[in-house]
């Protein structure tokens, strides 16, 4: 059993950077085993339970499947703080090179993150309705990710920057994904909140690790481990210490803590660079719906400019033809069309239909321009406060909103007055 302990742990690691390269960091239209872990595979398996158990059980299952990652985050910390807590302290007691404060820091720890969680989880996304329309309406149409338009389910209009979420039925500003961790839409007004839910959890994974580090490497030091004599238990002979036998003899000892040090090391790794990509994408003034939009304009400016630069070496006269504006504002908007976004990209099934294909359609040889500008791109300061302070929460929205209220409120008096006023003439039919 010792002998393919630290084989386990390198096959973890190597399965867990795997599943992170392929289901986060791949892209499904180039990656094909992205696209048949992330997209083929999970359809295929939907689509052979509803041949056995009907479309009811399918629905069941999606249903289940939208709550399943929040479960399944409280399974894993609350399962990993039950370890810290029963057997870390413990530890801690014992130690040397521990300070015994961080037994009182560690309940500040888990209590932030359940708080963090919770926040991120309960907190509106920002909504939109009838009512509350004007005071969401805060940005202006680009002409092209974002047009002038109703949506096709609720029949209110589009702002931009705004999509349909199938998650929870409704309208949502600024809307950037639907996180399954968190079992909520992420939008304008708890963008902030899931930011600081993630960057909690990093610290948390890295306080986590570089503790319970500490405390090993206190272990090895005090009882000099890398010097000591070990027998091995099938064949009795004596093994002189290095790295790997003391790995072994750590593991075997403490295999609880030393299961939740490398789950803290590799999320802690990939927490970071989900939330770096989230920092990215908020200092360049875009959602995770507008990346993958805008990804998909790339790739059809890329394949536009090929195609004009081939159709200039076989025809010069074609040379100052330019691609009409329409035509390139229609081509984008059929690319970046709504669809479901998660934590990983784009899901399928959204408001509209697609052609599921997997590269951009380019029909024209004319030249596309320049590549088009974000204009939701104020400026790194500006982009951050955008997240830290919606613009729906700001004086003028508010203000705009309780205008527009109001007015709706004395259209609707007025109305009701002028009913009353018709019905006034006459008799009351009561005695």
């Amino acid at each position: 059993m010792a002998i393919g302990i630290i084989p386990s742990i390198f096959f973890y690691l190597l399965l867990s950077t795997w599943i992170v390269y392929v289901c986060f960091l791949s892209d499904p239209s180039k990656s094909p085993t992205a696209h048949y872990v992330t997209q083929t595979l999970p359809k295929s398996c939907l689509s052979f339970i509803g041949k056995i158990l009907g479309p009811k059980a399918v629905h069941v299952i999606e249903r289940a499947a939208d709550k399943l990652l929040a479960i399944l985050y409280l399974v894993i910390v609350l399962g990993s703080w039950s370890v810290v807590f029963t057997h870390c302290y413990s530890f801690i007691d014992r130690s040397k090179h521990v300070s015994s404060l961080h037994k009182y820091s560690g309940y500040v720890v888990f209590f932030v993150c359940i708080w963090s969680w919770h926040k991120a989880r309960t907190t509106s996304p920002g909504f939109i309705n009838e009512r509350n329309i004007s005071r969401f309406d805060n940005y202006p149409y680009d002409g092209f990710l974002f047009v002038n338009e109703n949506c096709r389910t609720l029949g209110i209009r589009k702002l931009p920057r705004s999509k349909y979420d199938r998650f929870t039925n409704k309208h949502v500003a600024r809307f950037d994904h639907f996180c399954g961790f968190i079992d909520n839409t992420v939008g304008e007004e708890n963008y902030r909140f899931f930011l600081l839910f993630l960057i909690i959890h990093v610290g948390m994974c890295i306080y986590g690790t570089y503790v319970i580090a500490s405390l090993f490497w206190g272990e090895i030091q005090d009882r000099d481990l890398l010097n000591a004599i070990f027998f091995n238990g099938i064949t009795g002979e004596e093994v002189k210490a290095d790295t790997w036998i003391v790995g072994n003899y750590l593991f075997m000892k403490y295999f609880a803590l030393c299961a939740v040090l490398t789950l803290l090391s590799v999320m802690a790794l990939v927490l970071g660079l989900f939330f770096a990509f989230h920092l990215y994408i908020s200092a360049c003034g875009m959602t995770t719906n507008e990346f993958f939009k805008w990804r998909q304009v790339k790739k059809w400016h890329v394949k536009a400019t090929s195609k004009y630069s081939e159709a200039q070496k076989k025809d010069t006269s074609n040379k100052n033809r330019k691609l009409d504006n329409m035509a390139k504002e229609n081509a984008i908007q059929r690319l970046t069309d709504d669809v479901d976004v998660g934590c990983v990209g784009p899901l399928g099934g959204g408001e509209q239909k697609h052609d599921n294909k997997t590269e951009p359609e380019c029909n024209s040889e004319d030249d596309p321009g320049p590549f088009p500008t974000n204009i939701y791109h104020c400026g790194i300061i500006e982009n951050f406060k955008e997240v830290i302070y919606p613009r729906s929460r700001r004086s003028d929205a508010i203000a705009r909103f309780r205008a527009s209220f109001n007015s709706d409120d004395s259209s609707a008096s007025s109305k009701n007055t002028k009913n009353a006023v018709k019905i006034a003439p006459g008799k009351s039919k009561a005695k």
